[in-house]
């Protein structure tokens, strides 16, 4: 019983002392760069329909961001980022994407790839990295890619030929340099949301409707990308789509509060999805707010983690997707 009671207190306390943060940062990424360089990318992407590119931009995102937050910076943390890139790069990847699409590749490539470009560059941990004239080059394409695309009149740009999600548009508006872009782009995704209350529709099939994980994803760019009216765009998020109990923040993926889940929401119980409750965790830490840090904490324990020989991971190693985003959580607490 005593163990037990250990065991939960060290889960629910891993955010709150440093020590136990890094270790649980560190192990997360031994284990996840380990599968992920023995091909388990491409084992999410037989179950996900980007996971080989997704799971490889949340992995990179998340080392960066753990070495700029601990101040390290080497070659060994280098490397896992240039691993991931050069898979995100690879024909494996690229091949469920349409070269012939506006723009080449779509939304979904060119965001998350160009946000892992542009994050990295802006690192010193790039000082280390073995293919920098690479990402360089990479990133200087899909700027003037997208910046060509959107020079005549600015519109949502497709994910997939003919359809369109605003999140992925997002990813990319956060993931480029040219401020006047940026938040011309964004008040083109808000005017043509049609929903009451002014959030942005989850996709083009129904401007109307909004969803918990795509909202959780575009508040956390809208910060990103400085937005003026962040702030009170999250305010009407947490009001239509966010409730709190105890301090932990639980977001409904449906807006009335269903349990209709897809591949984007992940498990739904009790109308609150799995993936926007751990995004938002992220969203809500990088805008200030100090719920994100006990809501991580309850994650946490809930996840069953286990920590041991410098490797850590959830769900006795069932869903690493999860682990990801959970990882990719705490470097913003």
């Amino acid at each position: 019983m005593l163990a037990i009671l250990f065991y939960v207190f060290l889960c629910l306390t891993t955010p709150y002392i440093n020590v136990l943060k890094n270790r649980s940062e560190k192990n997360q990424i031994n284990y996840l760069s380990e599968i992920m360089d023995k091909g388990y990318d491409n084992t999410l992407q037989s179950r996900f329909p980007e996971g080989k590119l997704f799971s490889n931009a949340i992995l990179a995102l998340s080392v960066i961001e753990y070495c700029d937050n601990n101040r390290i910076f080497n070659k060994e943390y280098s490397k896992i980022v240039d691993n991931c890139i050069r898979r995100i790069q690879s024909k494996r990847t690229l091949q469920i994407f349409s070269e012939s699409m506006i723009p080449q590749y779509g939304m979904f490539y060119n965001g998350w790839s160009n946000l892992v470009y542009s994050t990295y560059k802006r690192s010193q941990l790039f000082e280390y990295s073995k293919i920098r004239e690479n990402v360089s080059e990479a990133s200087a394409i899909i700027e003037e890619r997208l910046t060509r695309t959107q020079n005549d009149s600015l519109r949502t740009l497709d994910s997939y030929t003919g359809v369109n999600w605003p999140a992925d548009n997002m990813i990319g508006i956060s993931s480029i340099s040219n401020d006047t872009l940026k938040t011309k782009w964004i008040e083109v995704l808000l005017y043509n949301a049609k929903h009451k209350s002014g959030l942005i529709n989850h996709v083009s099939r129904d401007v109307s409707e909004i969803r918990g994980s795509s909202n959780a994803m575009i508040t956390y760019c809208l910060g990103k990308s400085e937005y003026h009216s962040v702030n009170h765009y999250n305010e009407v998020f947490r009001s239509k789509l966010i409730d709190e109990y105890i301090g932990i923040q639980l977001v409904k993926e449906n807006e009335n509060g269903s349990n209709l889940m897809d591949v984007d929401s992940g498990p739904v119980v009790f109308g609150y999805g799995a993936s926007a409750t751990i995004m938002n965790i992220k969203t809500q830490a990088s805008l200030g707010n100090k719920e994100s840090r006990l809501t991580w904490a309850a994650m946490n324990a809930l996840a069953l983690p286990i920590n041991i020989f410098n490797k850590k991971y959830y769900l006795m190693k069932k869903e690493p997707m999860l682990d990801l985003f959970m990882l990719w959580g705490s470097t913003e607490l």
